[in-house]
């Protein structure tokens, strides 16, 4: 492991890291320091995970050493004293405040990320810390009954969690994780044998298999659950109360709702937001919705099944019949409004507050309304009846009036007015037809309406990182909040182990993927980009990767390569798959795994030309997958993903923008929109410092347009050329060709610089106070200290104590002496000097005094 120092902070690391993985460790320790916020940018494949887990875990490490021994701040924090003297003589001073306790949240997108960076965790020297990790009950239950309820599992739980009033069941029998078999008496579920357990087990606090047992991921939880027949759900939440670093989704920390349910506390909290390119879109969709009049109509025909059941011992007891009718009455007022409600005219937030203050929940009466509401929706779902309708409303309600909780930041009134937009969409005459039902939503276009509510709960650092956060401008606007600290960080490759190329043409056909030149020009375009497809897998080996701006792009251009003949093969698409099997990223995420193993199986195979994989910008394959080494050799792009023109949400989001900023920062956001996507989706192919590859840019934007090529990553720029269709193939032969004798050499130079760096640390050791100056042992040795000067304070009190008794004895002699004195008729007689009754002072009695006899 190595130890290197970074703002007076020793960091353990899992080997010698790259100049640019120390900058980035140092950007995140000058923000966690001094209670700021942070934009780090770093190439995909530089090591972005384990640097922001090594460093923050570091700090973290070292603010819990100074609660637990407050002396070592003084230590670490002070000037160096003389060799004869030492720190341990003073006495720390205490401090009036409280000492702050942290928490690191370090959350991503999806859970497959989640599992890797709990792996790397796995690999820091900070295990010692306690780590969570949470996922909602569709990841976690292992109840056999309970997983098959679908939608209604929460519900199901819920029921399953209530002690059965059957006097059938033997309580100790626990039923096997995969019995189905239900109580032969009344014939359903009995209470969660594995909820029972957990809650035995946390009463008599025998949770250390799973306290103790260091970094759980997902699958290694149930794991453990199943083998202790425990609830894997209620054990994630019980390990977050004490973790130090909790891994989890997106919108446990930026869905308000979720944040509040799963009661996490975020004062104090350095939130880690890895992959934060989507972070304003995740904020914006976490403070919108949207509805349609059939859910206010099942929520009604839930309500009057709720009616039906008002005399049911189980139904909520506050909860009165006239409660139900008063609902009831307030959602046909509010399904008569949404009717009513003119398509495609977009009302700001305020209009949305008014349309439901007129049907019934008033500023006054919301929260109590919203009460009732979960609780029928609990008491339904319980008896395993319909709850969608009323869950959809539930939802509605508390997005409308989240603004006016008391976790927002601001005014209501204010805010629905400038960052919100109520909208109806309208229907085209085929879908009138189909008699399909309008949408209608209330979006949010200000992050900041997330963002600042969290702030305001007392977060200490938010940390958003990415491969792509550029431009970060627009991306500072929409979140709203201050980020002093920022970095686009340089990459850990050499520029010579990435081939850059731009190109405009192919043949008299221009490759334009612009909407209107492309509708026109849809084969001869799609066509020659085949061909060049065709070139590129070709010449490269192994795996190739292909990407479109749209899945409506990919299916148009597929379809003219399978009716386009070429050369002597049937058509383009056939000649393509002659030199790599092609595989088309699926509809389901589910799907995924199967098809990387089928892509990589194939590129694995001897004697194999590979294969080729075609996704789309924003889709399942651009973002979060690794295609290190063989499996991605070559990536192709064509064209750049801008949001459709005249879609209704973009027009209102730009003239939100423009209006609320300017125009300029209107063509910010809507360039960002399309590159970040692009970059994402380049950096898939360079995932380590020893990797190498292709870019292909199938575009004459990128040949053009300056504002678009200036976007690109950096490391990408700097060896960019633009060449003509005919030069691919040998520009592409003798990058690879070649590349093998330079990346021997890259090998070595990268050694020479990493033992360099080593050396720097060993210095930096030699040199402080403390040769091996590490925070554990240093730690070890205070409390030895503590231990020791406890030990000699116990002795003194003894011997004050001894001293004290033999005081008592002296005092107790001398009295009898006194006493035999008189007795016998002796007087003393002495010297002033000698007489010291102070016995417990510096003065004793020498004993030479004259006794003379009385004459009686």
């Amino acid at each position: 492991m190595e130890k290197f120092k970074i703002h007076d902070l020793w960091v353990h690391f899992p080997f010698v890291p790259y100049p640019s993985q120390e900058a980035f460790m140092s950007k995140l320790l000058e923000g966690v320091n001094g209670g700021k916020n942070a934009l780090l940018e770093s190439p995909t494949g530089t090591g972005k995970t384990l640097c922001l887990l090594c460093a923050s875990l570091a700090w973290l490490d070292l603010e819990k050493r100074y609660q637990e021994i407050p002396d070592l701040r003084v230590i670490n924090e002070s000037v160096p004293l003389p060799d004869n003297q030492t720190y341990y003589n003073e006495m720390s001073v205490p401090d009036i405040n409280p000492p702050k306790s942290y928490k690191i949240y370090f959350c991503t997108r999806t859970h497959s990320q989640i599992m890797q960076a709990i792996q790397e965790f796995k690999t820091t020297g900070y295990q010692h810390l306690r780590s969570a990790v949470l996922a909602s009950r569709t990841h976690l239950c292992i109840h056999p009954s309970a997983k098959q309820a679908g939608s209604n599992l929460d519900n199901k739980c819920r029921s399953l969690r209530k002690k059965s009033k059957c006097d059938a069941p033997n309580p100790d029998i626990n039923p096997d994780i995969e019995d189905l078999q239900k109580c032969r008496r009344c014939k359903s579920d009995h209470t969660c044998p594995f909820y029972t357990n957990f809650e035995e087990m946390k009463k008599n606090k025998t949770d250390e298999p799973f306290i103790m047992a260091g970094a759980f991921d997902q699958k290694s939880l149930i794991a453990k659950c199943k083998e202790y027949k425990v609830c894997p759900f209620y054990m994630s939440r019980h390990l977050k109360e004490k973790a130090d670093i909790i891994f989890l989704p997106y919108s446990y920390i930026f869905n308000p709702h979720i944040l509040k349910g799963m009661n996490i506390d975020i004062k104090n909290a350095i939130i880690i937001i890895d992959e934060g390119h989507n972070l304003e879109k995740v904020c914006e969709e976490n403070a919108s919705f949207s509805i349609q009049v059939p859910d206010v109509t099942n929520c009604l025909k839930e309500l009057k099944k709720a009616l039906e059941c008002v005399d049911d011992e189980e139904f909520p007891t506050d909860v009165e019949e006239k409660h139900v009718l008063e609902l009831i009455k307030i959602l046909e007022k509010l399904r008569h409004k949404l009717e009513t409600l003119e398509p495609n005219n977009a009302k700001n937030g305020q209009f949305c507050i008014s349309i439901f203050s007129e049907s019934g929940f008033t500023k006054q009466d919301w929260r109590r309304l919203l009460y009732n509401l979960k609780e029928i929706t609990q008491f339904l779902g319980g008896k395993e009846l319909k709850t969608e309708g009323l869950k959809k409303i539930v939802n509605v309600v508390e997005t409308v009036f989240y603004l006016d909780s008391d976790d927002c930041d601001g005014s209501q009134e204010s805010t629905l007015e400038k960052s919100f937009v109520l909208y109806k969409e309208k229907l085209t005459p085929e879908e009138i037809l189909k008699e399909v039902e309008p949408k209608i939503f209330l979006w949010c276009f200000d992050a900041s309406v997330i963002m600042k509510s969290l702030q305001k709960q007392g977060v200490h650092s938010f940390i958003v990182t990415s491969g792509t956060l550029s431009p970060l401008l627009p991306l500072k606007r929409s979140l709203g909040i201050p980020f002093e600290i920022e970095l686009i960080n340089e990459h850990v490759i050499d520029k010579s182990q990435i081939l850059a190329l731009s190109v405009g043409q192919v043949g008299n056909a221009k490759l334009d993927a612009r909407y209107d030149y492309r509708e026109k020009n849809k084969n001869s375009v799609y066509s020659a980009f085949g061909k060049l497809v065709f070139k590129v897998a070709e010449v490269s080996p192994k795996g190739l990767l292909i990407f479109f701006p749209s899945g409506r792009v990919k299916k148009d251009c597929l379809d003219v390569w399978s009716k386009t003949p070429f050369q002597h093969y049937s058509s383009l698409y056939a000649a393509i798959e002659t030199e790599k099997v092609i595989y088309e990223e699926p509809k389901l995420s589910s799907d995924l795994p199967g098809l990387q193993k089928l892509f990589g199986q194939k590129i694995a195979e001897p004697n194999s030309k590979g294969a080729c994989l075609i996704g789309v910008l924003s889709g399942k394959v651009s973002e979060g997958i690794d295609f290190k080494d063989d499996l991605g050799r070559a990536v192709v792009m064509f064209g750049l993903p801008y949001p459709p023109y005249m879609d209704p949400w973009v027009i209102h989001k730009k003239k939100h923008i423009r209006e609320h900023d300017s125009a300029e920062a209107e063509d910010d956001w809507y360039q960002a929109q399309a590159i970040r996507p692009v970059n994402q989706a380049l950096g898939r192919i360079i995932r380590h410092q020893g990797d190498y590859g292709v870019v292909v840019l199938a575009d004459v934007r990128y040949i053009s347009n300056y504002k678009i090529i200036r976007s690109l990553p950096g490391w990408l720029q700097r060896g960019r050329e633009v060449v003509l269709f005919p030069q691919i193939s040998n520009r592409l032969k003798n990058f690879f060709s070649t590349i093998p004798s330079k990346m021997k050499d890259i090998k070595r130079r990268t050694e020479i610089q990493q033992e360099k760096i080593r050396l720097r640390h060993r210095k930096e050791m030699e040199v402080e106070q403390y040769p091996a100056y590490d925070y554990h042992d240093l730690s070890k040795l205070k409390i030895v200290e503590t231990k020791r000067k406890e030990t000699l304070c116990t002795e003194i009190l003894n011997l004050e104590k001894k001293l004290q008794d033999a005081s008592a004895a002296t005092a107790l002699l001398l009295l009898e002496i006194a006493m035999t004195k008189d007795k016998i008729g002796l007087t003393e007689t002495t010297t002033t000097a000698h007489n010291c009754t102070d016995y417990d002072s510096d003065c004793e009695s020498t004993g030479d005094g004259e006794w003379d006899e009385a004459i009686g």
